[in-house]
């Protein structure tokens, strides 16, 4: 993989949870607290534990197109990227790319909640996301540009 394409796929891996998900490029935000002001810790500690583990990126739908490189390097991370959580770290792997991140749940409440995640240059990515009633799937949306876009994660055996 070239270096042009290396952030491509860190930003992917952030949108992801990244992701989520799927963050070397796209548009920076403030930084934010560790959660959200009013943030339920009970609620905040049982996504942190849903969310644990490996899971598969199944799908992922750009809200804009992109480029045709690029499309094909997204469509080969579809079944292949597998992305661990770890009390705040996400491990994103996959037989093209392999990257580390800090990951923190700011939000949660039941089924739904929100993962961000800060790149070294201070910008920070969000996804929204819904777990399934039987905690082996994940449904997201990712909040930041340039990673708009819809998609899903299913818990990896």
């Amino acid at each position: 993989m070239d270096r042009t394409t290396v952030p491509l796929v860190t930003a992917l891996v952030t949108a992801l949870l990244l992701p989520a998900t799927l963050a070397a490029c796209g548009g920076p935000s403030a930084a934010s607290p560790a959660s959200a002001p009013g943030a339920d810790p009970r609620d905040l500690s049982a996504a942190e534990g849903r969310l644990q583990g490996s899971w598969r990126l199944v799908d992922f739908r750009p809200e804009v197109a992109p480029e045709p490189m690029f499309q094909a390097l997204l469509a080969s991370q579809v079944g292949a990227l597998v992305v661990k959580f770890d009390h705040g770290q996400l491990y994103a792997d996959s037989p093209t790319f392999h990257t580390t991140r800090a990951y923190r749940v700011v939000t949660a409440a039941g089924p739904l909640f929100t993962v961000e995640s800060p790149d070294a240059g201070g910008a920070v990515f969000t996804s929204s996301c819904t777990i399934s009633e039987d905690g082996v799937h994940i449904t997201f949306r990712g909040d930041s540009d340039p990673w708009r876009g819809t998609g899903s994660l299913a818990r990896v055996p």
